[in-house]
């Protein structure tokens, strides 16, 4: 027996305003009409707005379930509840370059040598070193976690060897190279998994070197998705319980500035910076630089230990070693005008000694300088307040 049969009502809600509109006769008069059309509209609007109505709520709930069970709303504090809780003991994991509880982003040109960096990093954080030999450690982690995907583990392991970590139990690693599928966060599902496994082994600050095969493995576009990336990255920070987290991104192969989305430059607290002096010499000097909240770190030169891998700061900016460089050039010029006036020479004097040649007046200068700081040369006051240079005498 069919439904109709039965004396039920059809399952279409316009079913029956539709049987009344074809059943109905020519010549129904336009207020009749109007009746039903308008039944007939309300029927249709009606049926839609059910749909949509339960089409943005199956969306709510997947947005819940992608959530997953831990998330909780965080508590209302009122001001002075909160003004008075106690602060963290340590303002900071490294002291004036990483924050307590803060992200940071090390954006390093290509070829920088920031998988280096990185290991550097590792030791310093689990070991208690100085980290880049200028940076004190608090508090060493009690466990940092790397999760790498550019090396193969035979060099990961030969490089962290180097290092010459003392608590060798301090880090852990997980190699993603190949697998880099396994950190589809932005499941929840794969998220909890992850934060489950972070969480049993302590992990407090964890390191993710690099972010662009991540986001190429997960189909994100890393001018308009990566923040879609960071966000679900943030969930599992807070899921496993890790304080701190380092991500490594490449620059631009002409810039000095984290590539694509701006969403990368808002997310950390702190932008790391890793550049070379010459692009084009896979040898030149590196240099590192760093600002954010609280942290404020100009360009200095790195030195680089090839025994163990170690880095650390030697002072300098790229301008000041090129300034420095520039002087050294003049040096031999400058010494030569002074050593042909046995009497002394006043700075003003050397200056218009070089009128019209090549060497601008700040090498002229900073030549001096170097000459007078490296006891080439001696000073004394000449007439009219002028300072004098002589050769110094051995």
């Amino acid at each position: 027996m069919t439904t109709a049969e039965r004396g039920h009502a059809p399952q279409d809600p316009n079913a029956n305003v539709r049987l009344l509109a074809d059943a109905a006769p020519y010549g129904v008069p336009q207020d009749v009409q109007q009746e039903r059309d308008d039944l007939y509209y309300q029927g249709t609007f009606d049926a839609e707005l059910r749909k949509l109505r339960a089409r943005e709520e199956a969306r709510r709930a997947l947005k819940r379930e992608q959530a997953g069970a831990h998330a909780e709303r965080p508590p209302l504090k009122l001001g002075a509840a909160f003004l008075d809780e106690p602060d963290e003991v340590a303002e900071y994991r490294i002291k004036g370059l990483l924050p307590s509880g803060g992200r940071a982003i090390l954006a390093a040109q290509y070829k920088a040598g920031k998988s280096t960096m990185i290991g550097n990093l590792v030791r310093s954080l689990v070991d208690g070193d100085e980290f880049l030999g200028e940076f004190l450690v608090p508090k060493a982690a009690r466990r940092v976690v790397l999760l790498d995907d550019e090396l193969s583990e035979n060099m990961l392991r030969r490089w962290l060897r180097d290092q010459g970590i003392q608590r060798r139990d301090g880090f852990a690693v997980v190699s993603l190279r190949g697998r880099l599928s396994t950190f589809d966060i932005l499941d929840a599902t794969v998220r909890q998994e992850w934060a489950g496994a972070l969480r049993e082994i302590g992990a407090e600050v964890v390191i993710l070197d690099c972010l662009r095969p991540i986001l190429d493995a997960l189909g994100l576009d890393e001018n308009t998705e990566a923040g879609r990336f960071l966000v679900a990255f943030d969930e599992l920070l807070g899921m496993c319980g890790a304080a701190e987290a380092v991500v490594v991104h490449h620059m631009g192969h002409q810039g000095e500035r984290s590539r694509g989305s701006s969403r990368l430059r808002d997310w950390p607290d702190v932008e790391w910076r890793l550049v070379r002096e010459d692009l084009d010499d896979p040898a030149s000097a590196r240099y590192f630089s760093a600002f954010g909240r609280d942290v404020e770190v100009p360009e200095s030169l790195l030195s680089f230990d090839e025994d163990t891998r170690h880095l650390s700061i030697a002072g300098g900016s790229r301008k000041k070693h090129k300034d420095e460089a520039s002087a050294r050039k003049a040096l031999p010029a400058v010494l030569e005008v002074i050593g042909a006036h046995a009497e002394g020479i006043s700075g003003r004097k050397i200056e218009e000694a070089f009128s019209g040649a090549s060497i601008n007046r700040s090498d002229i200068r900073a030549a001096i300088s170097l000459a007078i700081n490296e006891q080439l040369v001696t000073t004394f006051s000449g007439p009219k307040r002028a300072t004098m240079h002589v050769l110094h005498k051995t």
